[in-house]
This record gives C-alpha cells, structure tokens and sequence, in this order.
C-alpha cells in the first residue's frame, strides 16, 4: 500500500545521509510532540515528545542585532 507513512520510510532510506529527514518530519506533522518517538528523541534514550516551537530553528543573534526588524521565533 502507498501510505504516507511508507513514503516517509522510503525517503528516510533512500536520502539517508542527504540531510533530508528533520525538514520530512516536520512536514509530515511528525516531528514535534509524542505521537512518533525514535531513540534519543527529546535528549531521552527511549525518545520523549518535544515541543511545537521547535519545529522553528531561532534566528541568530547576529541577524536579530543587525536587523531591528526581526523578531525572535516563540520559544527561543
């Protein structure tokens, strides 16, 4: 069956060492929160559920000084 679940899987395989799978997380709706864990997920060796605003990087200190009109992402 081709589940969304199974192209996530096959892009974790196939793009493995490309960089690819945090952006593919967030963008299934899977990296924040509790309902899909994976080891060391949440600094936790059995994986614990992270926050939302996490989903946002921060934007460096260098950029929010050299730009007044920037603000923090919520949660940094």
């Amino acid at each position: 069956d081709l589940t969304l679940d199974f192209i996530l899987d096959e892009r974790l395989r196939e793009l493995h060492w490309e960089g690819h799978r945090r952006q593919d997380l967030v963008r299934f709706g899977k990296y924040a929160g509790a309902n899909y864990n994976w080891t060391w997920k949440g600094n936790s060796q059995s994986g614990v559920g992270i926050p939302a605003y996490k989903n946002l990087y921060p934007i460096p200190a260098i950029s929010l000084s050299s730009n007044p009109n920037l603000t923090q992402n919520i949660g940094y």
